[in-house]
């Protein structure tokens, strides 16, 4: 089963995961504690700062790069990716859905409605989230990976990188461990593979960024 249309396009993409993974990681584990030293974590300009201008660095600047130079080898060329028009009649379902079940899930975990007020200023990062990690493992990784015969398996394999990218933030914050105990992971693989098939069913990166955003916002809000 071919994975890569060519081996420039496989060399770039080993290198630049590895690259990635050691330079986020160590920016989760050094200088976000170090930022955190001088400035509140909680507060808006932290996110701003870690999430709006070094996550963006980090990822959605090197996604860009690559996503240009390799276009002709991607299963989805850029102007289909960013510009490919959008049935909204088709797409609104899914954002509903998403929302209802965000709401549902809510609802019968704190019995009745709940809403998270205190946690609104943490709303800031996820405006910049859904861009930065669509942009790197739905844009780039996955998108170098598809063909027509082998989607589910490159849908699988970069659950597993999106799975790996969350490992450094769980370290920093002592949950490793219960995340793989609860079965919390399981979450997060499934997240994946949603945003995945929203790129692939409607053939345009800005609905699994949407997608997303509007996820972590409910969940932030709502638990």
């Amino acid at each position: 089963m071919k994975i890569f249309k060519n081996q420039k396009l496989a060399k770039a993409y080993l290198i630049f995961f590895v690259i990635f993974y050691l330079v986020w990681t160590a920016a989760e584990l050094v200088i976000r504690p170090a930022m955190n030293q001088v400035i509140p974590e909680d507060s808006v300009l932290s996110y701003l700062l870690f999430d709006g201008v070094i996550k963006n660095l980090c990822w959605t600047l090197p996604a860009l790069v690559l996503i240009t130079k390799f276009d002709e080898d991607l299963y989805l060329h850029q102007k289909e990716l960013f510009k490919n028009p959008i049935a909204w009649k088709d797409v609104l379902p899914v954002f509903l859905g998403e929302t209802a079940f965000c709401v549902l899930n809510s609802v019968i975990s704190h019995r009745g409605f709940y809403f998270n007020s205190g946690k609104l200023t943490e709303c800031v990062a996820f405006l910049f989230v859904g861009i930065t990690e669509e942009f790197v493992f739905r844009a780039f990784l996955l998108n170098a990976t598809l063909t027509e015969e082998n989607k589910k398996f490159a849908v699988g394999v970069n659950a597993l990188l999106f799975l790996s990218i969350h490992f450094p933030i769980w370290i920093l914050y002592g949950n490793f461990i219960a995340y793989f105990a609860n079965f919390g992971f399981v979450t997060i693989i499934l997240l994946s593979i949603f945003f995945s098939w929203s790129m692939l069913k409607f053939r345009n990166i800005w609905i699994p960024v949407l997608l997303h955003m509007l996820w972590d916002i409910l969940v932030t809000l709502l638990n």
